[in-house]
């Protein structure tokens, strides 16, 4: 039977486990083998979106996992909002402080690659 090697401290958690779980410490590994990968978050899942405000094109990206905005362009320079909202008030403020500003980010923000709303990424 083939063997692995393992430190005496990982042995007794396994084996502690095992005894919790009323199976041997060989299960307790081939069942964590059989988990699914729990995908990571990487910033290379960001998605590029821009908007066009008072003439002025505003960069940014948007995280579908947290549902966050970065605006990379200036003055914000990577500031991170918390919902594509807040970053499009953040926009208007700055270009047309007289307006009242309240706006919904889903559909100011539009994604770079397609030219959609925001919005589209949103799950049905």
């Amino acid at each position: 039977m083939p063997s692995i090697d393992v430190s005496s401290e990982t042995y007794a958690k396994l084996s502690a486990i095992a005894t919790w779980e009323g199976i041997s410490e060989g299960e307790v590994v081939a069942r964590l083998l059989d988990r699914k990968p729990q995908r990571k978050h990487r910033d290379d899942d960001r998605v590029p979106v821009h908007a066009v405000y008072r003439q002025v094109r505003v960069e940014g990206a948007y995280d579908p996992h947290t549902q966050t905005v970065t605006i990379k362009s200036d003055p914000w320079n990577g500031e991170g909002f918390s919902k594509p909202s807040a970053a499009a008030t953040a926009v208007v403020m700055r270009y047309s402080p007289e307006r009242k500003a309240n706006t919904n980010g889903w559909r100011f923000w539009r994604v770079s690659a397609t030219g959609r709303f925001l919005d589209s990424l949103r799950s049905a």
